[in-house]
């Protein structure tokens, strides 16, 4: 029998970058136009059954970008198993903010599987370069560096998939 396991995973990043239609495209498989913001967190769940058989429930925190929420942030941290660091590759300044979101994620939930995901693939005005994105991932010592679109549904499920890898790895190891 193949193990079955429950994660909490924290979706960090700032304010419209689309945390909210990631979540909700790989939770519901639909894209909306016009999210409203994030107030707190927004909570949701899915499961699935890995190509390794082992069956992944994901307890999704959603939290809102904006700088007046940050002081809730670490007390969602607490007992996260991993977390999607989100920004907008046609916004630089949201792919400066990830630093701090790295700083808060490490510190109360210590050293777990962390992928930066860059949002909005699908727009040609592109202020951020997978290189980049990539090396930065790399030497903080994130797990992956990876470029979606919830729009277009690119590299979604893919990249819960791989979270969910990631978390197992990390529990087989503690």
């Amino acid at each position: 029998m193949m193990s079955s396991w429950i994660f909490k995973v924290i979706v960090a990043g700032a304010g419209g970058v689309g945390k909210t239609a990631m979540v909700t495209r790989y939770c519901t498989g639909k894209f909306e136009e016009g999210y409203k913001m994030t107030i707190g967190a927004g909570f949701h769940t899915k499961s699935e059954v890995l190509d390794t058989g082992e069956s992944v429930k994901m307890q999704l925190w959603d939290f809102a970008g904006e700088k007046r929420f940050r002081e809730l942030l670490p007390d969602y941290c607490k007992g996260a198993s991993g977390a999607l660091i989100c920004f907008d590759i046609t916004d630089y300044d949201t792919f400066r903010e990830i630093q701090g979101w790295l700083k808060i994620i490490r510190k109360k939930a210590g050293f777990v599987p962390i992928i930066l995901m860059g949002m909005k693939w699908d727009l040609s005005n592109h202020e951020v370069d997978f290189k980049i994105a990539n090396e930065y991932a790399q030497n903080a010592k994130c797990n992956q560096c990876v470029f979606t679109s919830s729009k277009e549904n690119i590299n979604i499920n893919e990249s819960f998939q791989a979270m969910a890898k990631w978390l197992i790895f990390y529990a087989n190891q503690a």
